[in-house]
C-alpha cells in the first residue's frame, strides 16, 4: 500500500501498527485488514470523486454505499455461461445425433453441462452479491473503518458529515413547499448542501411533520414497497394538498449498470395491493418489488441526487438557482453509469 502522508510503498511488514517504517506516522486503514480493503490514500481519492472536490458535502452512509458498491455491481459472467450452454448443447446433440463422432459428442455434451453448471453458479452469485452489502454493514464500517480515521486525524474525511449528529437548520417561516425525504441521511445530505435554505422548503422526514398549509409537499424515498406507497399515504394523510412523488421508481435501478439492489424477504401478502390499484408502476416493477428487491436512495450517486433533486424541486416551485442550467440536462432519478472508484 502507498503511505497517505509520505507516498512511499509500502509492504506489510513495513507498515505494522499502522504506522510508516519510512516516516514513521500512523494512518488509519490497511487493505490488509478490513473487509472493504480500504486504504487512506484510496478512501480519499474515493471521497474527493463524490465530492467533487470538496464542492459538495456527503454523508457517511453515501460513502459506505459508495464503497460497497463493487460488492454489489453485476458481473457478465451469465452471458458466458449461457453462451457456453447455447452453443455446446446443439453442437453435441448434432455430433451424437449424426453419429459423426461420438467421442466429439461426448466432449460437446460436457461442454454444455458445464455451461449448465456454470449458469446455476452464476445466478447463485449473483444473488449473494446483491445482498453484499449486508455483509459489510454500516454499523461495522462507522465503528471501525470511521472511528480509526476519526482516532488518527481528528475528524471524518474532508466533506463528510455524520447524518446522526448533524444539526439541521431552521424551516423557513413561509416555505415554497415542503420536502419529505423519510430516509434521514439523504435529509442530512440535502440540508448539507444547502437546498432547504436555497429554495425555501420545509425539510421533514415524516408526514405527521409536514405542517397544514396548501404549498406542495415532495416525496423522496427508497425503490421499495414501503416507499412506493409512501406518496399515496401522503395524500391520504394530506387531503387536498399537491403531492409530487419524485422517486426513486424501481424501473430506475432494476436493471441499471452500477445500481444496487438489494434482496430480501417477500413483502407480506397484500402489501402490493395498494400499488397494484394505483396503477402507476408497470407490472415488472411490481413483479420486482414481489420478489423481494429493494435500492435504498442512499446509493444513488449523491451528483445524480442532488441535481435530480433540484431539478424537480425548481419545476414544483418555479424557483431558479444558479445551478439550473446544469440541473436542466439532468434526468430525474435516473440511474447514471456506474462511477470508477
Amino acid at each position: 500500500m502507498i503511505c497517505p502522508h509520505c507516498d512511499q510503498s509500502l509492504l506489510q511488514r513495513e507498515r505494522t501498527g499502522r504506522t510508516c517504517s519510512k516516516c514513521n506516522r500512523q494512518f488509519a486503514l490497511d487493505p490488509r485488514t478490513n473487509t472493504l480493503r480500504l486504504s487512506d490514500v484510496r478512501i480519499r481519492r474515493i471521497v474527493a470523486k463524490l465530492t467533487d472536490d470538496g464542492r459538495t458535502r456527503i454523508t457517511v452512509n453515501q460513502l459506505w454505499y459508495a464503497l460497497t458498491r463493487k460488492q454489489t455491481k453485476r458481473g457478465n459472467g451469465r452471458a458466458g455461461a449461457v453462451g457456453c450452454l447455447a452453443a455446446g448443447l446443439p453442437v453435441a446433440l448434432v455430433l451424437l445425433i449424426g453419429g459423426l463422432s461420438a467421442g466429439a459428442g461426448v466432449v460437446a455434451l460436457l461442454g454444455a453441462l458445464l455451461g449448465v453448471v456454470t449458469t446455476l453458479v452464476y445466478v447463485s452469485s449473483f444473488r449473494r452479491g446483491h445482498r453484499a452489502v449486508e455483509a459489510h454493514p454500516l454499523s461495522h464500517f462507522r465503528s471501525t473503518s470511521m472511528s480509526l480515521w476519526t482516532s488518527v486525524y481528528g475528524s471524518l474525511p474532508s466533506g463528510i458529515v455524520d447524518e446522526r449528529t448533524f444539526r439541521h437548520p431552521e424551516p423557513p417561516a413561509t416555505p415554497r413547499a415542503v420536502l419529505l425525504c423519510a430516509d434521514a441521511s439523504i435529509a442530512a445530505f440535502l440540508a448539507a448542501n444547502g437546498i432547504p435554505e436555497r429554495y425555501a422548503l420545509a425539510l421533514v422526514t415524516r408526514a405527521d411533520q409536514v405542517a397544514p398549509g396548501s404549498v406542495p409537499v415532495i416525496v423522496l424515498h427508497d425503490a421499495d414497497v414501503t416507499g412506493c406507497r409512501l406518496a399515496a399515504a401522503t395524500r391520504a394523510a394530506l387531503p387536498g394538498r399537491r403531492v409530487v412523488d419524485a422517486g426513486l421508481p424501481p424501473r430506475a435501478v432494476m436493471n441499471a449498470p452500477g445500481a444496487v439492489p438489494v434482496r430480501g424477504p417477500r413483502p407480506p401478502a397484500g402489501a402490493l395491493a395498494p400499488l397494484r390499484a394505483g396503477r402507476t408502476l408497470t407490472d415488472a416493477e411490481l413483479e420486482w418489488l414481489a420478489k423481494g428487491w429493494s435500492s435504498p436512495l442512499g446509493a444513488v450517486p449523491p451528483a445524480k441526487l442532488l441535481s435530480a433533486v433540484t431539478r424537480v424541486v425548481e419545476r414544483v416551485t418555479g424557483a431558479k438557482d444558479a445551478e439550473a442550467a446544469k440541473a436542466e440536462a439532468v434526468g430525474f432519478l435516473t440511474w447514471p453509469g456506474e462511477a470508477a472508484s
